[in-house]
C-alpha cells in the first residue's frame, strides 16, 4: 500500500452536521490528511459553506470562518464548488486569509475556461478534476449519467488522460461506484491518480484502498484512518 494515500473527512464527518465548523474540526482532530467543504457565492459573491442553494444564506458559516480554522491546522482543504463562478473568488479569498499551493485543493464545478486561460492556477492550487465535469468538455454534453461517464472514459481513455494532464490536474475525482477495476487500470497506464468518494462502510474502504488510489474521501475518516495504518504496518 502506498505510504501517502490521503484521507480525506468528508463535510459531515463522524455525524456532526454538514457545513459547520464543528465537523471541520472534527476532521482535523482525528488526523485526516485533508477536509471537504462545499462552497457557493451568495448575490454579493460572498462565500459560503452550503451545497443547495439557499433562499437565504443568513446563518451560514462564511468561507473566510473555515479557512481560518484550516489555515492554522496545516491540513488540506478540497473545496468543493458547486458553481464555477465560486472558483477565482476562492482562490483571491485564499490568498487573503495564507492559505498555501499545497493546503488549497479544488473539486467539483472547476471552470475549465478559467484553468486554460490560467494554467497558472493550477500550480496556485491543486485540481481534483471531476470526471463529469471532464467528459462534459470532451463531449460538450453535460447531462451524462455515472454509468454513461464511466462508458465514455473507458472508451476514450487515452484522450481523456491526455486532458487531464493537460489541465494540470493532480487527481481525477470520482464516485468510487463509477469506478470499476477496468477504468482504474487503464487510468493507471496513463498516470492519473485518482480521488474517490464518498466510500462509508469499512468494507468499501478496504476493498479501495487495497486498490492503492490516490485520495479518499470519506464520512468515517477515524475508520479509515484506522484501516490504513493497519494496512502499512502489515
Amino acid at each position: 500500500m502506498k505510504k501517502n494515500m490521503m484521507i480525506t473527512a468528508h463535510n459531515g464527518c463522524e455525524g456532526i452536521p454538514d457545513h459547520t465548523l464543528a465537523c471541520i474540526r472534527k476532521g482535523i482532530e482525528v488526523g485526516a490528511d485533508c477536509v471537504e467543504i462545499d462552497v457557493r457565492a451568495d448575490e454579493n459573491g460572498k462565500l459560503w459553506l452550503i451545497h443547495d442553494l439557499p433562499a437565504d444564506f443568513s446563518g451560514l458559516v462564511p468561507l473566510e470562518e473555515a479557512f481560518a480554522l484550516i489555515r492554522e491546522s496545516g491540513v488540506a482543504v478540497n473545496c468543493d464548488l458547486k458553481e464555477e463562478r465560486a472558483f477565482l473568488p476562492t482562490i483571491a479569498l485564499a490568498d487573503q486569509c495564507g492559505i498555501g499551493p499545497r493546503q488549497l485543493i479544488f473539486s467539483g464545478s472547476v471552470d475549465i475556461k478559467v484553468l486554460e486561460a490560467r494554467p497558472e492556477l493550477a500550480k496556485r492550487s491543486r485540481i481534483f478534476l471531476n470526471t463529469e465535469v471532464l467528459v462534459k468538455d470532451l463531449t460538450k454534453i453535460g447531462n451524462m449519467h455515472g454509468a454513461e461517464q464511466t462508458a465514455y472514459l473507458l472508451a476514450h481513455a487515452r484522450e481523456a488522460a491526455e486532458r487531464f494532464h493537460t489541465l494540470g490536474a493532480e487527481a481525477l475525482n470520482a464516485s468510487y461506484r463509477n469506478m470499476p477495476d477496468e477504468l482504474i487500470a487503464k487510468m493507471r497506464e496513463r498516470d492519473v491518480p485518482l480521488s474517490l468518494w464518498t466510500l462509508n462502510s469499512e468494507e468499501v474502504l478496504r476493498e479501495f484502498m487495497a486498490k492503492d488510489v490516490f485520495n479518499i474521501t470519506t464520512r468515517i475518516p477515524t475508520a479509515a484512518l484506522r484501516i490504513r495504518e493497519e494496512r502499512l504496518n502489515t
